[in-house]
């Protein structure tokens, strides 16, 4: 990165930055040039210092006003494609069924949406948007050719092949009124709302099946799959007429995923997701939605996302002049916004997992998971174990290569903490661990817990100037915790996840042994003072029950046969183990 100097104005204006080779690497708006690329010069997040270690030169240009540099950068991006810009693949628009507005109206697709007629979609299936026209036009004979009818002197191939009812050649009041009632229908089909066609074409084909007619049977057949195949993709969601793109971006140090629905007319009538890797954005939600209306799409009124966007007021201002019509954002908490959030929400983290679920390597799902430079060869485990803060005892575990390395175990007896306190006596054995330089550090350190574990851990890092990845595994719903306070669930197949359970679980049983070690030292003299114990019974319920604490949840009549002990001494037994542990 060069030097920054007063050569940039407090102006705003678009920033372009170049390699050595002049490739242009980003492409930035700002409010102020100087301002945006004085925060440059301390990065924290891993992609944007990688492309700045890249940066040889800055251009700039001022321009009259924020919108004008949006405008300005988005005509840049398409020209110049920047590596670290966020760029859509192929820079694809989604195609939409246009029903024109003509005395036959006719079906064609199209990716511009403009005032022709009524549009339907978008598809983001080509398939399942050829199954569509060819099952509209197989029912319906709804015609394809552009234009006025009367220039047509002959019915064309459609006609023939049983596609078209060609009012080209027929037109007459009693097919316009039949047309137009087919134009009816194939609305309500694209709406989503075609059972009782459904209904009507099964009706046909048992009746062409009862009449042998297996042919035309299993043609209507094969109309009803592809109706129901329509009707299925666009679920309604509201009884609100709802015209929304709703975003969603999961994102973790390196990778972002992005999921996008489309509501139309109150229904779901498309979904896709989109993989995000070495971008240089900060605010990557904000550049997603601008690169992804900079293509062409068709922008709704409103548009939900699942976090606030940074430039959200100067983003409305650009897509309201695009669509000639105002435009807004909404991150919503609550209501049926919310509930397609949770949906899109859903979606990204599906994405994520799946791509996590196919890395068979549960090292590389944890680099790719937590944004490491490297493989996270070491891993450390710690847990605690006591009972109402007695005899508290800390464990480490270590992982090399994802197998337990026993000989670097360490467990610790906390000395400074009294009472009932696991993150301080968590924070004691990290103090102590990290006090030992001779002690190899760790790629990445796991905790047994949550947010509240996880935090306290981060305190004591923070404190020793260590920027060690820190994860906790919370039990039961087992959820990955981060510093930050974000979380999500791993699937349960996933590879990494494994790898961190068996941490986890390694720790927590090194330190329950410790703990149960030191637990048996302090009880056997208080064994010994129950009336009617001495060595001899004292050595046969030891070696009968190892873990006195167990003891508690033994039936008394078992302690009593085990032990070879009278019930009234395996009652006391109990009454002093219910009191003790």
């Amino acid at each position: 990165m060069p030097r920054l100097t007063d050569i940039f104005p407090e102006e705003p204006g678009v920033y372009i930055m170049r390699d050595r080779n002049n490739n242009v690497l980003y492409i930035g708006k700002a409010r102020s040039l100087l301002n945006r690329l004085r925060s440059y010069l301390k990065p924290d997040n891993p992609r944007i210092i990688e492309m700045i270690n890249q940066v040889e030169n800055v251009d700039y240009i001022v321009t009259s006003s924020e919108l004008e540099a949006l405008i300005l950068e988005n005509n840049l991006i398409k020209e110049y494609k920047p590596p670290y810009n966020i760029r859509l693949k192929d820079d694809k628009t989604y195609p939409y069924i246009l029903i024109t507005k003509e005395k036959y109206p006719t079906l064609t697709v199209t990716r511009r949406i403009e005032d022709k007629g009524e549009y339907f979609g978008p598809y983001t299936s080509t398939q399942a948007l050829r199954a569509t026209l060819h099952m509209i036009h197989k029912r319906f004979k709804i015609r394809s050719c552009l234009g006025d009818i009367s220039r047509y002197k002959n019915a064309c191939l459609n006609y023939h092949l049983g596609l078209c009812i060609a009012p080209c050649i027929k037109d007459s009041p009693l097919l316009y009124k039949e047309y137009q009632e087919n134009i009816r229908e194939v609305i309500r089909v694209l709406n989503g709302d075609g059972k009782e066609i459904i209904t009507s074409l099964k009706e046909e084909m048992f009746k062409k099946a009862a009449e042998l007619d297996f042919e035309k049977a299993a043609i209507i057949r094969d109309q009803i799959k592809a109706l129901e195949k329509v009707i299925e993709k666009q679920r309604i969601v509201s009884d609100k007429k709802i015209e929304a793109d709703i975003f969603a971006l999961f994102t973790t140090k390196t990778s972002s995923t992005v999921a996008v629905l489309f509501i139309r007319r109150g229904s779901l009538v498309g979904e896709e997701d989109f993989e995000l890797d070495h971008t240089g954005e900060e605010d990557i939600l904000g550049a997603f939605i601008t690169a992804f209306y900079r293509n062409g799409n068709h922008i709704p009124p409103l548009i939900v996302v699942n976090q606030e966007i940074k430039d959200k007021s100067l983003i409305e201002d650009w897509l309201s002049s695009t669509r000639n019509g105002k435009v807004c954002i909404k991150f919503p908490k609550r209501g049926d916004l919310k509930d397609f959030l949770d949906i899109a929400q859903k979606n990204a983290i599906e994405r994520f997992n799946y791509q996590l679920l196919n890395t068979e390597d549960p090292l590389i799902g944890l680099q790719e998971l937590l944004g490491l430079p490297k493989l996270p060869e070491v891993i450390e485990g710690y847990d605690i174990s006591n009972i109402g803060g007695k005899e508290a005892v800390g464990s480490m575990v270590v992982f090399r290569d994802g197998k337990p390395d026993k000989s670097s175990y360490r467990k610790f007896r906390i000395k400074t903490i009294e009472g009932p306190n696991d993150f301080g006596m968590m924070q004691e054995v990290l103090w102590r661990r990290l006090n030992n330089s001779e002690w190899e550090l760790p790629d990445i350190i796991l905790i047994d817990g949550g947010l509240g574990q996880v935090s306290a851990v981060k305190e004591v890092l923070d404190r020793n100037g260590y920027n060690i990845p820190l994860v906790g595994l919370a039990k039961r719903e087992e959820v990955v915790w981060l510093p930050d306070g974000n979380r999500f669930k791993l699937p349960r197949r996933s590879e990494a996840l494994k790898l961190l359970q068996r941490i986890r679980d390694e720790a927590h049983r090194f330190a329950v042994r410790y703990h149960h070690q030191l637990r048996e030292t302090t009880l056997k003299p208080e064994l010994l003072e129950i009336p009617g114990i001495g060595e001899k019974r004292m050595k046969k319920i030891l070696s009968s029950f190892p873990d006195l604490s167990k003891l508690k949840d033994v039936p008394i009549e078992e302690i009593s046969k085990k032990c070879g002990i009278p019930k009234n001494i395996a009652e006391r037994i109990k009454e002093w183990i219910g009191s003790t542990v």
